[in-house]
């Protein structure tokens, strides 16, 4: 069983790694170039430190391994935002998903949130839709800014 703890200093390069190469692997087959091409750049060790800093990452591990990652930021008074949410390609099928996410939605900005919000790929819409996602835009539709926007709204 995989095991779940908050980022450490020093787990910036695993982590990065680990984004970068989930989302050649992984996501490309999915979403246009571009992003895939920004989000790799973006998700550099440096950046990933930032993230952390400004957010509650979390890491999964097995094996002393880093095998899946997500943080939760505050994107409101009452709302906040599940970010970077990756695993391995070899961890994907084996319900570690659902072990982050029950962790990520248990985080204490989670619990005070009345919405919850990610961005989505395409390849992923399945596992958010189970776990009470919504699309706000409609259906499998691509807002404005052209992303898959999925949310879950508590307390009314």
């Amino acid at each position: 069983m995989a095991e779940l703890r908050r980022y450490l200093p020093g787990d910036e390069g695993a982590v990065s790694a680990l984004l970068r190469r989930t989302l050649l692997e992984v996501n490309a087959h999915y979403c246009p170039k571009v992003e895939i091409d920004w989000l790799y750049d973006r998700y550099t060790p440096e950046t990933v430190a930032q993230i952390a800093r400004d957010g509650h990452m979390y890491v999964m591990t097995e094996d002393g391994a880093i095998v899946g990652t997500g943080t939760v930021v505050q994107t409101g008074e009452r709302e906040c935002e599940i970010i970077a949410a990756f695993l391995l390609p070899e961890a994907i099928g084996r319900g570690l998903g659902t072990q982050l996410f029950d962790v990520l939605e248990s985080d204490s900005w989670c619990e005070e949130a009345d919405r919850i919000w990610l961005t989505s790929s395409v390849n992923a819409l399945d596992f958010y839709e189970k776990r009470g996602y919504v699309n706000p835009n409609g259906y499998r539709t691509r807002g404005a800014d052209n992303l898959l926007t999925m949310e879950k709204r508590k307390n009314g």
